[in-house]
């Protein structure tokens, strides 16, 4: 009987070490699992949570630079922004008259649609830009520039046309009067299409060569200046939005212009451009 019951007692041992042992493994297993649906859970939402954000940023209105009408900048006799000669219906601006800047209630509008990484542009206004600006100094004519950001593709990924849209909104917003010095000195230091575009601190570097204050506040949001503009990209969407604009009308390629709203093929030939602004004047007939 002894015998019996010792056999008895291990065997019963042996049970419950069986059962501790797999409780054990159970209680582990839960706990692994446990763990790995908090953690699934932890990565859901915080995929959720960028996706809200994301969809956030997309659906929230771009934020516009003050002082474009339009999608874009009239400028006047020496440089100075003002009104578009037709007030698009429905828009608002502080800018003063065209006509109060010196310019005749007959002048004309020349629309000019550019891409600071546009060498087309370049040329454009390195062949044409003293007449316009001349022109626009006798009260002849208002200049609408329209920038755009057609030629991303061209600057291995940098998105220049964009950052660099960008940057001129920033400008235009804080500083219009240096509006004008920052196309110029953009224009001076565009990089070769293919090549990767300036970074942020040489946008700026650029802006600061031209006399922009970099550290001036925004009018659209005082809490940004133009350093943190150009940084966060501040007006991307409404660059983004005016590219599409441009598109929708029927714009084909940079530069693109326009006089009194009729597309002209003189842009590399000042005299014929000039003689044909003035043809829309009344100065000169035919």
């Amino acid at each position: 009987m002894a015998k019996n019951s010792s056999g008895d007692d291990k065997r019963k041992k042996a049970r419950e070490n069986a059962r501790q042992i797999a409780a054990n493994q159970a209680k582990k297993e839960k706990t692994a699992k446990t763990i790995l649906y908090v953690g699934i859970g932890v990565v859901i939402v915080a995929v959720l949570a960028v996706v809200g954000v994301l969809i956030f940023q997309q659906n929230k209105p771009a934020v516009n630079p003050e002082n474009y009408v339009s999608e874009g900048i009239t400028v006047s006799k020496d440089n100075a922004l003002v009104q578009p000669l037709k007030m698009p219906e429905g828009e608002k601006t502080d800018l003063p008259a065209a006509t109060d800047a010196g310019a005749k209630k007959d002048a004309a509008t020349v629309t000019v649609y550019l891409d600071f990484q546009c060498p087309g542009c370049k040329a454009f206004e390195d062949s044409n830009s003293g007449m316009l600006k001349k022109l626009a100094n006798e009260g002849t004519i208002v200049i609408n520039y329209k920038p755009v950001s057609f030629l991303d593709r061209m600057s291995s990924g940098n998105e220049y046309s964009t950052r660099s849209a960008n940057l001129a909104a920033c400008v235009v917003d804080s500083q219009p009067d240096k509006a004008i010095d920052l196309f110029d000195a953009l224009y001076a230091q565009q990089p070769e299409e293919g090549s990767e575009g300036r970074s942020d601190d040489e946008l700026l570097k650029v802006a600061k060569d031209a006399g922009i204050d970099t550290s001036a506040k925004l009018k659209a949001d005082p809490e940004q200046t133009v350093e943190s503009c150009v940084t966060d990209q501040t007006f991307k969407k409404f660059v983004e939005q005016s590219s599409q604009s441009a598109l929708d009308d029927k714009v084909e390629a940079t530069p693109w212009v326009l006089i009194n709203g009729k597309h002209t093929e003189n842009t590399s030939d000042p005299q014929a451009l000039a003689t044909e602004i003035l043809k829309a004047t009344g100065e000169v007939k035919g």
